[in-house]
């Protein structure tokens, strides 16, 4: 081994130790590592709007609820596109009536 490749194999070892270091004392001190949040899609906040519903709800009811409960702002045209695609692929919704969805029951 020529001494180039030595010296970055001693630097790599190096720096892997304290990563190593750094990793096991940011953990026993309490300082947790935020993970990015994983954001939810659309269609599982329409799910868990109408699973709490109980029961089918009009596009308007659904991002009325989605806002009042979490906070989100879904667009009407393109969620109610993506749920008219569900409900033609046979997945999670039903159409129950003009522009009113339901959970499709397992």
């Amino acid at each position: 081994m020529n001494p180039i490749e030595t010296f970055l194999l001693y630097e790599k070892e190096v720096a892997e130790f304290k990563l190593q270091v750094i990793s096991r004392l940011t953990r026993s001190s309490g300082l947790v590592e935020k993970r990015p949040r994983r954001s939810t899609s659309n269609l599982s906040i329409v799910e868990n709007v109408l699973r709490a519903a109980g029961k089918p709800l009009h596009i308007s009811e659904i991002i009325t609820a989605a806002h009042r409960q979490l906070g989100v702002s879904l667009d009407r045209d393109s969620l109610t596109s993506a749920l008219g695609k569900q409900v033609r692929k046979g997945r999670r919704f039903v159409h129950t009536g003009p522009n009113t969805f339901g959970l499709r029951q397992s």
